[in-house]
């Protein structure tokens, strides 16, 4: 199941997901680098009309699918109540929103007696109980669907507090099969002039072998940065050859990054409103046209997405235990109480209160509920 913000949406219920405006337009630009610019151009008067009457230029009526990638730092939890009430509002839209843990909170105190594995257990321990039970934010509880990371890295090589994070985002992810959003930054500025490749693709490749190392799962890791690995990743089938020859990587080779925090909201008010039917009526046809084949553009637009965010399997309920005893008190039935003084009697009992009634009864058998 998909976990939106406040409800769990099956698969076949979601018909297509907010596209990566800059990914689809580089897929464009490539396959039509012999146009003219003319034809990339859509008319402003058109666009107006799109976004005024999107069904009635042959947009599917179908459930869309947006990703929310706000983290904290952009104002996600101030903007719970605001994500609530719009999914709410909109019938036909499926939000789902990220967890994240931010890199600023391993710092001495959050590590103090604890080994590099129990602090990554400890990260683990927070983002899980996050996507499973949901997030509490000023009275409201939101259910995130996905992780997103943003890191910004000053060296080629993962230091020791990012390996600590690696490895409690890889145990999240493994346990829960959850989709991993990465988004990587890197200051260029101590980079050698004769250094071929950047430091931004060293990084990458760096956080993608520890994570995968780490046990994440290759074909749930999305890499969100909007640089030439992301084109080859999303357009060259035989990526994992070319780039990444030497270590493991995506099994998926057309996966769609999320657009980050701004270009998401700036999208989803662009397209939103009517921008399908430009997305439908103007694009598709074009891209087409160039020899995306229809079940590649479906891929691009829905499969993918659905197939990473289709993670969320309930979590067990616990374990009844055989003996429950009814409480006169109490209108259902409670966990015992485990432990020697709480078990010297043949019966189970839920707190003070509960004992004292029993022992007015002198330990006499409950009466039976009517």
């Amino acid at each position: 199941m998909i976990h939106s913000i406040c409800e769990l949406v099956a698969p076949e219920d979601v018909g297509i997901n907010l596209p990566h405006e800059q990914i689809l337009h580089n897929i464009g630009s490539i396959l039509s680098s012999s146009k003219s610019s003319e034809d990339l151009e859509i008319r402003f008067e058109d666009l107006i009309d799109y976004r005024r009457a999107p069904f009635a230029h042959g947009v599917p009526s179908l459930t869309l699918l947006i990703v929310d990638v706000t983290l904290p730092i952009d104002g996600r939890d101030e903007l719970v109540k605001e994500r609530l009430h719009l999914a709410e509002r909109l019938k036909d839209l499926n939000l789902v929103t990220v967890t994240t843990f931010e890199p600023e909170k391993i710092d001495d105190n959050f590590c103090i007696g604890l080994s590099p594995t129990e602090a990554s257990e400890r990260i683990n321990k927070i983002l899980e109980t996050e996507l499973m039970f949901g997030m509490e934010r000023g009275g409201v509880v939101a259910f995130p669907g996905a992780m997103y990371q943003q890191v910004h890295a000053n060296s080629e090589a993962l230091g020791h507090k990012e390996l600590i994070l690696v490895q409690g985002l890889a145990l999240t992810q493994a346990r829960t099969h959850c989709p991993l959003y990465l988004s990587i930054t890197f200051d260029e500025s101590g980079r050698k002039l004769h250094d071929e490749t950047s430091g931004l693709d060293h990084a990458v490749r760096a956080w993608v072998r520890a994570l995968l190392d780490a046990g994440a799962e290759g074909k749930k890791l999305v890499m969100c940065q909007r640089g030439p690995l992301v084109e080859i990743m999303v357009i060259n089938p035989s990526f994992t050859s070319t780039v990444l020859s030497s270590g493991k990587l995506l099994e998926s080779k057309t996966q769609e990054p999320a657009s980050d925090s701004r270009l998401q909201r700036t999208q989803y008010r662009c397209y939103g409103g009517g921008g399908y039917a430009y997305l439908f009526e103007h694009f598709k046809h074009r891209i087409l046209r160039e020899g995306v084949t229809a079940t590649q553009w479906n891929q691009i637009v829905r499969t993918n997405v659905v197939d990473l965010l289709a993670w969320y399997v309930s979590p067990e309920a616990p374990l009844i235990p055989k003996k429950l005893s009814g409480v006169l008190d109490l209108s259902n039935y409670f966990e015992p109480i485990e432990g020697k003084y709480f078990t010297k009697f043949a019966f189970t009992y839920c707190g003070t209160k509960c004992l004292r009634r029993h022992s007015r009864q002198k330990f006499a058998s409950l009466p039976t509920k009517t």
